[in-house]
């Protein structure tokens, strides 16, 4: 072929060119990490990546942070270098080839994962020539450190360190779960033993109390006549002073069961705490003389007011006082000191539970035996005595110092102790000024009209009760009646019987069950019942008696040895009229009985005035008053409602059962039972009288549905039958026949 030129005619034969049978020598030329060229011997990253070219380099490391590169290539054909093409394998990552477009000579890697890697790459000539042995290049993608196998040691290490703390947590949780389940075992296991020592003092106190009345009793009534008993009179004070402390011990225990259980009710008033000091300190004057002690009081010379309770003080520093007298020796001192710091006008102040201002200290100090100062911090715990009480001759229970911390604590106050051996021991007692540190339900009104006056009575009795003198026999109701005596111990139905026997028909029962049966048959004016006693107790005899309509008007008493508030609440809430705890005053029982019998005199004629529900003067405080007519105009306004019961009467007063129970109790001496139906029968005598109603229509009026029991009812409230009270209060001729055509 010819081709015609310039340069003059070019020609060529086509069937002697033939293909390039050579293909073309491939050589890897360059470097580049994230698009830059590397040199060789350039320091990147605190490394030379190239040490030579990278046509010598057999391997090439890229770490983490180069993890974006490319490498150049190119192909040896000098005949048509235009027309190479190229191709790479990256192996470890892919298995294929992979074509280059015509034109470039750079394969580019970014975010390999660490491994090893082989490049190969070749090139073909422009007749398609493919190299035989292409260029090869091994890469080592390092990982990131976080991903290094000492990372992973570490990671690991990391696992099996959390894996052992977890399991030492769990380990001291389940051994905190099992101490925590073992103490809850343990003070279930001190609470049942505090229970079966609770109820060890209740029982033993009741056995101890019920003698103690047969003894205490008697010999009262014989000191009431003590002038005629000669030389005798010395002997019977004697043993009259040895029960009082008898009973002492056992009212301590008592009271300490109180505090075990935690119930100690206070009544707070504001009242001269310098003469009631004056008296306790008054108690133990008679007996510091015989000992020959030096015996003093330091005291404001005026009256102080401060709230507390008289009996719980009594309690203090009776026991406070008796401590210095046993540990002081004959001939030794004693000192009550009483202090005001601040002003009783103001309210105690207290920083961080501390009293730091307006408060009273008392201060019993004696210059005894003292105590160690080791032993200081346990003089309060429960049946802790001194070490050097085995060498006294007298020796206490260990619970008077824990009941004084106790009641202190009550009060708000504070007591603490002072002792050196051979020296002496301070008790310190600081009970803050003001009622700020009351609840309401603490405070009780003033027990003295104006301060300084002397009322209180200690009921502590020792060695300086002089010759007890009595009040005369308490005039009992003219005909006393029938008084059931139900007592299990039968020295104390004796006992009773012969101290009731002149104004009363004294009849006695051993138990509730007698008494029950007694009762209904002989219906006495009032009964006297013990409360612990076998088959029927007093509680059960009481709610029998209170239940039945024919002998709910009956008084009951309650005489028992357990005197703490709350088995004196649950024989109240029974129905009970009044309470007496064992040993007692005979007096005093006397006296209760006579009062029962007078107010509930008192109350049939209040209620006989009151028969047609016209108004009159009744003698009764403000609020009662205005009580008792709230609870009429509530029962009036259901009158005629036959479904009308106690709860919906409660309900409208918006009271507690309890609470309005006691407060009408205290006022009429009657349920809320009787008087409910009380005031129904004083309606129908108001309807039977006013009107001309028959009497069914009457016990309709009146919320009785049934004539019959209607009947029943007033023949017992007005002692005869409806139709002799109409017959008798009606005026007209028409009664008769209205009343006939009511049969």
């Amino acid at each position: 072929m010819y081709f015609g030129g310039i340069n003059g005619i070019s020609y060529f034969k086509p069937e002697a060119i033939l293909p390039n049978p050579f293909p073309p020598d491939v050589r890897i030329t360059g470097l580049r990490l994230a698009g830059r060229p590397v040199a060789v011997g350039e320091v990147i990253n605190d490394r030379v990546l190239l040490p030579q070219t990278i046509a010598r380099l057999q391997t090439i490391e890229i770490k983490d942070a180069e993890n974006d590169f490319a490498l150049d290539f190119t192909g040896l054909n000098y005949a048509n270098p235009g027309k190479n093409r190229y191709a790479y394998l990256l192996e470890g990552y892919n298995d294929r080839w992979i074509q280059i477009p015509p034109g470039q000579r750079t394969a580019s890697f970014a975010n390999l994962p660490s491994g090893d890697y082989t490049l190969r790459v070749k090139a073909s000539n422009g007749d398609g020539i493919w190299s035989k042995q292409p260029a090869t290049l091994h890469l080592t993608v390092l990982p990131p450190r976080w991903r290094t196998w000492w990372a992973y040691l570490l990671y690991a290490a990391g696992v099996l360190a959390a894996l052992a703390l977890y399991r030492r947590m769990e380990m001291r949780q389940q051994a905190a779960q099992n101490q925590l389940a073992l103490d809850r075992f343990q003070v279930a296991k001190e609470k049942e033993v505090l229970t079966l020592k609770l109820n060890f003092f209740t029982n033993v106190s009741h056995e101890l109390r019920t003698p103690l009345s047969l003894i205490l009793a008697p010999m009262e009534e014989l000191m009431s006549v003590a002038g005629q008993l000669g030389g005798l009179k010395d002997k019977v004070l004697l043993m009259h002073r040895q029960t009082r402390k008898l009973l002492g011990l056992v009212n301590q225990l008592l009271d300490f069961r109180k505090v075990e259980s935690g119930h100690i009710p206070l009544r707070a008033s504001r009242n001269d705490i310098v003469g009631f000091l004056t008296e306790i300190f008054l108690i133990f004057k008679l007996k510091a003389e015989e000992r020959q002690l030096d015996y003093t009081l330091v005291a404001p010379a005026e009256a102080v007011p401060l709230y507390f309770d008289s009996r719980q003080l009594e309690i203090v520093l009776t026991n406070l006082l008796a401590n210095a007298f046993k540990y002081t020796k004959e001939g030794g001192k004693i000192q009550l000191r009483v202090a005001v710091v601040g002003s009783p006008e103001h309210e105690g102040l207290l920083q961080q539970q501390k009293l730091q201002d307006n408060f009273l200290e008392i201060e019993v100090r004696d210059w005894g035996v003292g105590m160690k100062p080791t032993e200081l911090d346990r003089i309060f715990d429960v049946y802790y005595q001194a070490s050097h009480t085995d060498t006294l001759r007298m020796v206490g229970t260990g619970i008077g110092l824990s009941l004084v911390k106790q009641l202190v604590e009550r009060h708000a106050g504070e007591v603490s102790v002072q002792s050196q051996v051979g020296v002496g021991t301070t008790f310190i007692v600081r009970l803050p000024f003001g009622s700020a540190h009351l609840a309401e339900t603490d405070l009780v009104a003033d027990t003295v009209p104006t301060m300084g006056e002397t009322t209180f009575v200690p009921a502590v009795y020792s060695e300086v009760e002089d010759a007890a003198v009595f009040a005369p026999s308490v005039a009992l109701p003219d005909g006393g009646g029938q008084l059931l005596v139900v007592e299990d111990n039968e020295e104390m139905r004796e006992y009773l019987r012969q101290l009731f026997e002149p104004a009363f028909c004294v009849t006695v029962a051993a138990d509730g069950a007698e008494g029950w049966k007694k009762a209904v048959a002989q219906l006495p004016d009032i009964i006297i019942s013990d409360i612990m006693m076998p088959r029927s107790n007093g509680l059960e005899l009481c709610q029998k008696i209170k239940q039945s309509p024919k002998t709910m008007h009956i008084p009951v008493l309650l005489l028992t040895a357990r005197t703490a508030a709350m088995h004196e609440q649950e024989g109240l809430e029974t129905g009970a009229d009044d309470y007496c705890s064992k040993p007692f005053n005979p007096k005093l029982l006397q006296a209760k009985v006579a009062s029962l019998l007078h107010n509930r005199h008192k109350l049939r004629d209040y209620y006989q005035r009151q028969a047609l529900l016209q108004p009159s003067e009744i003698t009764m405080p403000d609020a009662d008053k205005v009580f008792l007519e709230s609870v009429l105009r509530i029962v009036e306004s259901h009158l005629e409602n036959s479904e009308f019961t106690v709860p919906l009467l409660v309900r409208e007063m918006g009271m507690s059962q309890s609470v309005f129970y006691r407060r009408l109790k205290s006022i009429t001496g009657q349920s809320v039972v009787e008087f409910i139906r009380d005031v129904r029968m004083k309606r129908a005598a108001q309807l039977l009288a006013d009107t001309q109603l028959r009497i069914t229509e009457v016990a309709a009026q009146v919320g009785i549905d049934d004539s019959k029991n209607f009947r029943k009812m007033f023949q017992k409230t007005y002692s005869m039958s409806p139709s002799e009270y109409a017959k008798q209060h009606r005026a007209g001729s028409k009664t008769s026949s209205l009343l006939s055509e009511s049969a």
